[in-house]
């Protein structure tokens, strides 16, 4: 009768499966719904049938099976309906939610009553393993002093592999209960089986990156696959080589460890022993790996058909990288559920509601080690306990206060970075959540506190070598592509950082009191500062200093001294705003970076403060009505204006009035829609050297004494639109080796003297379709790289002194270029 039930049941796990496919195939109602059970019977199938074997050796009762068979018949005889369902919407409504239903019952039923099962023989089977364990200890026991006599176990290739096919090669055992990694299982088999010999799986420390390795050492296709050749070892921070071919080599961990007459013995016997498994498929799975170099030393490089699978925190560039995509809302929520309710077998309390399970996972960041952690820390908890960790982290508390396991986790990484990379990895923790931060925004403050170049090699590095440990990530805006100019290696480059990673700057920012930190990050809520900042007496240390405020905001500035101040970052919603008063009397501030975050721009009633900071050189506004005591910040040697409103700013000023912005060297406008003419009081910067004007759709005009920017070598007028005509007077660019005016869409044609350009070369003309006829001048360039697409390319063909760079068209950016004006 056991025999009977258990082949109906697998059976009837594939009639299923087939009536489910074919149902998917035949009709086009309730694809995703059956798409998703179909999923979902694949991945029970192979485990239900390992069990069905075990089951048949430990003739266990029949009575699982029975249950399982009655819920699978319930299922076909829904699958069938369905079937039948043509134009109903009532009726598609409701079996889709049927089928719904279904997928969640299987999946419990599977995950709860099945497991339990599983655990009551695990139970058994573990009590006779144990018996066994001490008979096969005693006989280890009276043959080591005969292993050690003979010499280095390593030296014994016949005692090797008969230890490896007695016993086999360990592989972690797994969790009793998994949820949120499917997708990423199925996407990591997908990358395993490419041709690359090597694939990294790189994530955030705390991410799952071990657990999704070992859900793929026990995946039923990859064991297929692989069959016993599937080899896991653990790395570390700090790996010894020996020990590590040890542990491959000797599959019992009871086992003494293999000796090796050198790390070059070691290596060399891995090697052979790689080689000699050339024509077998092979799996090694190598987990927590700090450094590249381990795996060029330790392995060659013709591995011959095996894969290597890593696990690091670090995004090694030298191999292809899987990355992890942030759990969804619902992931995150059965992750922790898993955690608080079902892990450690005990049943949520009746008060604990879904209510304070959505709140407290929000708190969590989607950050699975945070989600179990928090989890488990609830379980059993009563509900007051729940509503007084949600009280405290509502008043400003983080989860790595609450818990330092979670903090210990993500620490790893931050320790693993040499002494710059640490504080630029700090500085994260000063800009508000959830918000892209602009590249140029690090460039300004980095140049002055770390002596980065102007030019942003070494602030890109940076970002790099930070996104390459998973620490940032690195994005790049719509238009950032090979068909426009840059400014620098950090124009139009976006960074974002997880806010748990955010919260672990923070955290770290914090561990010396108020008054010693350098860097320091004040959150105003409403017109109240928070309270130790408010009872401090004496002066702050800090020589990087960030305040964000709400809409409520006015000018209710607390007592602060902060006399070494170089670098200020200001966040706001309102739409007037007093800058705090220390500003007036603070001469060491070098870099200020305004950004507005509201829905209008924000007017400062006392932007005239700043003129008494004559170490400001880098200002950076965002969303703001500028105010003429900008023009006084006489050592300005880099403005950004982006999205502003310019108004009269420079209109009142007589052209070539002397001393505005006199050592003024790179200059970006950027979406200021007011701008309508290149204001001539800026003609006199003899220093400029990159001006950036962008997005400007109503420019229209230069004045005469445009031309007297005699030092320029960058010039970008990129999207002006209505921009019809370039001044004549650009020929006096002796200099300018860069000309962007793509997508000016009304341009109708190049100045006359455009030849006289000797040191241009490079032209983005992308877009200027307006543009119908070249002067005969352009014959007289040197050579020069034309960046254009089709539409353009025509009329620079026959020039032997031009290079064409072909673009193509990308309609998505185009059309969201145009929804932009």
């Amino acid at each position: 009768m056991a025999m009977l039930l258990d082949s109906l049941l697998s059976e009837s796990i594939s009639t299923l499966t087939a009536l489910v496919i074919s149902v998917v195939q035949t009709t086009a109602n309730f694809k995703p719904e059956l798409e998703l059970l179909g999923l979902t019977l694949q991945r029970i199938k192979p485990i239900i049938d390992e069990i069905v074997n075990l089951k048949r050796k430990l003739d266990r009762t029949e009575l699982e099976c029975k249950m399982f068979i009655e819920e699978i018949q319930e299922a076909e005889k829904l699958v069938a309906e369905c079937s039948k369902v043509k134009r109903n919407i009532i009726k598609k409504f409701t079996y889709s939610l049927k089928l719904k239903v279904l997928n969640s019952k299987m999946l419990s039923f599977f995950q709860i009553e099945v497991q339990a099962s599983q655990s009551r023989d695990i139970m058994h089977i573990l009590s006779v393993v144990n018996d066994m364990k001490l008979k096969v200890d005693r006989i280890f026991e009276e043959q080591r002093d005969t292993t050690q006599s003979t010499g280095p176990v390593g030296n014994h290739r016949g005692s090797e592999s008969t230890e490896r096919e007695k016993y086999g090669w360990r592989v972690p055992i797994l969790p009793s209960l998994i949820v949120a990694f499917g997708e990423p299982l199925e996407k990591l088999k997908a990358a395993v089986g490419d041709d690359h010999p090597v694939l990294v799986v790189a994530a955030p420390g705390g991410c799952g990156k071990t657990t999704l390795a070992k859900m793929l050492c026990h995946d039923a296709e990859i064991r297929e696959k692989f069959g016993e050749n599937i080899f896991v070892v653990t790395v570390s921070e700090t790996p010894n080589m020996m020990m590590i071919v040890s542990d491959l080599f000797n599959p019992n961990p009871s086992d003494p460890r293999l000796l090796f007459q050198s790390k070059g013995d070691a290596k060399n016997k891995l090697e052979n022993f790689l080689n000699e498994k050339a024509s077998d498929p092979m799996l090694l799975v190598l987990d927590d790996v700090w450094s590249d170099s381990f795996i060029e030393q330790i392995f060659p490089s013709n591995i011959r058909g095996h894969k290597i699978v890593v696990t690091s925190r670090t995004a090694f560039q030298k191999y292809k990288t899987f990355r992890f995509e942030p759990l969804n809302d619902e992931d995150a929520k059965s992750l922790f559920r898993s955690s608080a309710f079902t892990e450690s077998g005990s049943r949520p309390s009746p008060t604990i509601n879904d209510d304070l399970v959505n709140q407290m996972v929000p708190w969590c960041k989607k950050h699975p080690l945070t989600l179990s952690v928090v989890g488990r820390s609830l379980n059993g908890k009563d509900e007051l306990v729940w509503k007084s960790m949600l009280k405290k982290l509502s008043r400003g508390r983080s989860v790595l206060d609450l818990h330092e396991d979670v903090f210990v986790g993500l620490e790893r990484s931050f320790e693993s970075l040499d002494e710059e990379l640490k504080q630029c990895f700090l500085d994260f923790g000063l800009f508000p959540e959830d918000q892209r931060i602009p590249v140029s925004v690090l460039l300004n403050m980095w140049v002055h506190l770390y002596d980065h170049d102007d030019e942003g090699v070494d602030t890109m590095a940076t970002i790099f070598e930070l996104s390459y440990r998973n620490l940032v990530d690195l994005m790049t805006t719509g238009f950032r592509n090979d068909s426009s100019a840059r400014v620098n290696y950090c124009d139009q480059q976006l960074v974002t950082q997880h806010d748990l990673l955010r919260e672990l700057a923070i955290h770290l920012n914090s561990k010396l009191p108020l008054a010693k930190r350098t860097r320091l990050s004040i959150n105003v809520r409403g017109d109240e500062f928070p309270t130790p900042i408010k009872q401090l007496q004496e002066s702050m240390q800090a020589r990087i200093l960030s305040i964000s405020t709400g809409e409520s905001f006015s000018s209710k500035w607390c007592n602060m001294e902060i006399p070494n101040l170089e670098v200020l970052i200001l966040n706001m919603m309102s739409k007037t705003y007093t800058l705090p008063h220390f500003l007036a009397a603070n001469p060491k501030l070098k870099s200020l970076n305004i950004t507005n975050h509201g829905l209008y721009l924000t007017k400062f009633n006392n932007f005239h403060f700043l003129t008494s900071s004559h170490n400001l050189t880098r200002i950076r506004l965002e969303r703001v009505d500028i105010s003429p005591s900008i023009l006084s910040l006489i050592s300005l040697q880099k403005v950004s204006l982006i999205m502003c409103k310019i108004g009269n700013t420079f209109k009142n000023l007589i052209t070539k009035t002397p001393n505005i912005w006199p050592q003024l060297v790179e200059l970006e406008i950027d979406y200021c829609q007011d701008l309508v003419e290149f204001p001539g009081t800026l003609c006199n910067s003899d220093h400029l050297k990159k001006n950036s004007i962008t997005n400007c759709n109503d420019l229209c005009g230069f004045s005469e004494e445009f031309g007297d920017l005699i030092n320029l070598e960058m010039l970008s007028l990129r999207s002006c639109t209505k921009l019809k005509k370039l001044p004549e007077s650009i020929w006096r660019f002796r200099n300018l080796s860069v000309l962007d005016i793509s997508d000016c869409l009304n341009l109708s044609g190049l100045p006359e003297k455009m030849g006289k350009l000797g040191c241009l070369r490079k032209i983005y003309m992308k877009g200027c379709s307006g543009v119908n006829e070249l002067p005969e001048s352009v014959e007289e360039l040197s050579h020069v790289r034309v960046v254009c697409n089709e539409e353009v390319a025509y009329k620079w063909r026959g020039y032997s002194n031009v290079e064409i760079d072909l673009v193509e068209e990308n309609p998505l950016e185009t059309l969201e270029r145009m929804m932009s004006f």
